[in-house]
């Protein structure tokens, strides 16, 4: 599928109640970005061969940074959390170390935390070298190994591989999903090893028996992968695919049931290049709602984009631009509740750039955050966040990682995103979202039952995409609503979200019935 009907409209626009796709004016934006502030924190480490730097933040609102450093013939993989209060990091523990860990500055550890300090780490160990495979990508290439932690990071369970089929496994991305499982994507060379001539992707649970699961037969040799998790137990997968005739466009494949959908193409940038441009795109989600940024070179042309998908990776926007001036790519995303979209890239000179794409998709000015007179960017800088906008004028935070040319350590930055203020200034009518709108995810559904003595609603609702697939679900309601509802019958808008393992819907607003005859 590509270019979507090029200006759609999301089809769940988050605080209007939008259930149904409109088309959308590409207006220019206010100019408030520059309102947006970064504050450099502490660093973790002033190793002057720390590399690449990950940051993370679980569900628990844990925020978790990883990076490799190396002591003479030794790699370490370090890792610390931040103490948001203080706004300093705790100090690094060591959670791998060998002469042969690998550290690279594009493909480096991979990382997902999951609830109550719970995680896990993915880091790469050399082959030893062979003359047999000297002459491929990466040589002899390396195999990867996991470990977890339960307790924050404390203690870590002994190293496993991560697959058992291949030791040319790298560029891996990681999810924890809805049922604490965790999902890993990477790039294989297993058939390259054997005379072929493809990069291939595969996944797996970790920790699980069984053969590794193809994906994809023929992808970009080098790129990043990145994998977003939804609450209904799925997930969605975006990578770098390669076409016989060396179109190496985005692909996306979404998990579920334990086996991946067909894949299918992004966006057809149709960008003809005959090596890898080591260099991935990146995904974020808010429940079933995506955003991707990447970088393509396709017409001679480099550029930096953003797109949009209201339904868990099945249709996305239009892209849109994001670089005035020449990049590097070397992209990483976020998405805030409210729809604002943010994206981070590396600009022509070395700089990092922050753009912000408003809930209406349009970018507003760019922001620097670190310019190449301090040292020019190193590797793939990466970005969490560590607050989201939950309404009033409380800004949205996130914490930005990257290393720099000549500059020793890993640097962080805690960036503020007032967008509340931004809102307000972008508005055109009278509708900035309330704290309750901006709760939740939004449903539209018929009332079958209201269930008074057991605080549920029964309803039959429409698919929440990423949320609940389309079908009967009893809900908790707040005894108010009872007397709102009417009859059975009643069609309704409303929101959902999880409260102690509980689904309720709140928020409840009927639609007007046509008349009856």
């Amino acid at each position: 599928m590509s270019r979507l009907l090029p200006h759609l409209r999301r089809a769940t626009f988050p605080h209007r109640f939008l259930f149904f796709i409109f088309f959308a004016t590409f207006g220019a934006a206010a100019e408030t970005s520059p309102a947006i502030r970064a504050e450099d924190l502490a660093p973790p480490t002033t190793s002057a061969t720390a590399s690449g730097p990950s940051v993370t933040v679980g569900p628990d609102g844990i925020v978790w940074l990883t990076w490799l450093e190396r002591d003479g013939a030794t790699a370490s993989l370090r890792c610390s959390t931040l103490d948001t209060a203080a706004k300093n990091w705790t100090p690094a523990r060591t959670l791998a170390s060998a002469p042969d860990l690998y550290a690279g500055n594009s493909d480096f550890p991979a990382f997902t935390a999951g609830p109550n300090g719970s995680a896990t780490a993915i880091w790469y160990v050399s082959n030893p070298p062979s003359a047999a495979t000297a002459h491929l990508h990466h040589g002899s290439g390396y195999r990867a190994y996991f470990s977890r932690t339960t307790d924050g990071g404390k203690t870590w369970s002994a190293p496993a591989l991560v697959s058992r089929e291949s030791d040319a496994t790298e560029f891996f991305s990681l999810a924890t999903l809805a049922d604490g499982r965790v999902l890993a994507a990477w790039l294989d060379g297993r058939a390259k090893k054997s005379g072929g001539k493809k990069q291939l992707l595969y996944s797996r649970i970790l920790g699980t028996d069984g053969p590794d699961t193809l994906v994809d037969r023929s992808v970009c040799d080098c790129c990043q992968t990145s994998l977003a998790a939804f609450p209904d137990g799925t997930a969605l997968l975006v990578y770098r695919g390669r076409s016989d005739e060396e179109v190496r466009d985005l692909r996306v494949t979404r998990f579920r049931g334990g086996e991946w959908d067909e894949p299918h193409p992004l966006n057809n940038d149709d960008w003809r290049v005959p090596g890898c441009p080591v260099n991935g795109p990146q995904i974020a989600n808010d429940g079933g709602r995506v955003a991707v940024a990447w970088f393509t070179g396709a017409d001679n042309d480099p550029r930096v984009l953003a797109s949009f998908s209201p339904d868990a990776g099945a249709r996305f926007l239009m892209p849109l631009r994001l670089n005035d001036a020449k990049t590097a790519g070397r992209v990483a995303t976020l998405l805030l509740h409210d729809g604002a979209i943010l994206v981070t890239h590396v600009d022509g000179d070395g700089g990092l750039v922050l753009r912000r794409v408003n809930p209406d998709f349009a970018a507003t000015d760019p922001v620097t955050l670190a310019t190449p007179a301090k040292g020019r960017i190193k590797g793939f800088p990466r970005m969490a966040l560590q607050r989201d906008y939950t309404g009033g004028k409380v800004p949205a935070q996130l914490v930005v990682a990257f290393v720099r040319e000549g500059v020793p350590g890993v640097h962080t930055l805690l960036v503020s995103v007032p967008e509340g203020d931004l809102l307000e200034a972008e508005k055109n009518c009278d509708c900035s979202p309330t704290a309750e709108q901006l709760q939740g995810f939004s449903i539209r559904g018929t009332i079958l039952a209201a269930q008074p003595d057991r605080g549920g609603l029964r309803v039959r609702h429409f698919e929440v995409p990423g949320i609940f697939a389309e079908g009967e679900r009893e809900f908790k309601v707040a005894p108010e609503v009872f007397g709102k509802i009417g009859d059975p019958g009643h069609q309704f808008l409303g929101r959902v979200e999880k409260r102690a393992g509980a689904w309720w819907l709140f928020d409840v607003r009927l639609i007007a019935m046509p008349p009856t005859r």
